[in-house]
């Protein structure tokens, strides 16, 4: 879960050797109640965890190659987002609810489906579909995961590596998109509508960057809509201020940098223009001092309105609930129970 060597392990908790975790891995060894407590502190987990004992099988979990993780950080990632999900199914189980995906492509059955893509206007009537079938229309999406998790997406924001961003992958009829929660929110939102386009879109090519730039495509057309574009920047245009790409991002939600691509990729503006800007923003990527958008949460609530959900219908203890939460009894008394409850 921490992406630690056994080592590491042994000497976070100090009282217990290396040779007796790797018993435990192997299951050679049980490890007492009070050991279990030390380990579960040191790494950040509920007792719970370790007496599940049906893990959940997760779908083809990709890392882009830019990513730069290290295998102890993608087996971490993939073991954060193994517990989340086998405690968001839980949940669900418990609610006896049915999960269901709102793809915004159909088979002939109305079963969900991909929509193929082999060129970028193909990619740009997939995101002009997909707006419409989700009636989210041409204006700003407020908040693009709660947009998502109406629309039957499992999202998780994770605490990780400044070098992941996200994934999709699907755990059986489950769609999930995996974000990382440091980065700004112009990212997490341009990120998870780009895993959507990995969710969505049947890519006809086995180039992987020419797969990523449709993905980026289809998140900026979403964000961005042409209709909109034209109407916020004209259809052709020599310069474009500094003012004004603010304005779009705080409206909008999409990053300086992405709203100069989107107008490049449309051809407001010239390839030389473009070249240029992103010369004179290369030393400040993070965009400091270029505006914020401030609507989007950086994590689901949807999961806590389940577990409250659970507790209000007296399906659980309080002490279950906080172990689905995946936090200690106080830890969700504290953060997630208000005085009144």
């Amino acid at each position: 879960m921490k992406g630690w060597s056994l080592q590491e392990l042994a000497d976070r908790v100090g009282t217990i050797t290396k040779q007796s975790l790797n018993k435990y891995e192997q299951g050679l060894m049980k490890p007492e109640g009070t050991t279990l407590g030390l380990l579960a502190k040191a790494l950040e987990l509920t007792t719970d965890y370790f007496y599940r004992s049906n893990r959940l099988q997760l779908g083809q979990v990709e890392f882009r190659k830019k990513a730069k993780l290290t295998a102890k950080e993608t087996d971490s990632i993939k073991e954060k987002i193994r517990d989340y999900l086998e405690r968001y199914l839980e949940v669900e189980g418990l609610l006896n609810f049915q999960h269901t995906f709102n793809s915004p492509f159909k088979d002939d059955e109305g079963r969900p489906s991909k929509k193929k893509v082999t060129t970028y206007d193909d990619v740009e009537e997939a995101a002009t579909c997909t707006l419409h079938a989700w009636k989210l229309g041409i204006n700003p999406i407020p908040n693009v995961i709660e947009m998502l998790e109406e629309n039957g997406i499992c999202i998780l924001a994770l605490e990780t590596s400044s070098s992941f961003h996200g994934l999709a992958t699907h755990v059986s009829n489950l769609p999930v998109i995996v974000l990382n929660k440091t980065d700004t929110p112009e990212r997490r939102r341009f990120t998870a509508l780009h895993e959507l386009g990995h969710l969505v879109l049947d890519i006809a090519t086995d180039d992987e960057k020419e797969a990523e730039n449709f993905c980026h495509r289809f998140a900026s057309a979403m964000l961005m809509p042409k209709e909109v574009v034209e109407r916020e920047f004209g259809v052709e245009r020599k310069r474009i201020s500094t003012y004004e790409l603010i304005a779009v991002k705080q409206q909008f939600g999409i990053s300086v940098q992405a709203v100069m691509r989107r107008l490049h990729d449309l051809k407001v503006i010239t390839a030389g223009h473009y070249k240029y800007f992103c010369i004179k923003i290369s030393p400040n990527r993070q965009e400091v001092g270029l505006g914020k958008y401030v609507g989007e949460t950086n994590q689901s609530y949807r999961f806590q309105q389940l577990i409250h959900r659970l507790l209000a219908e007296d399906i659980v203890s309080d002490s279950k609930a906080a172990n689905l939460a995946g936090m200690t009894l106080s830890e969700f008394r504290r953060e997630l129970m208000p005085t009144n409850e």
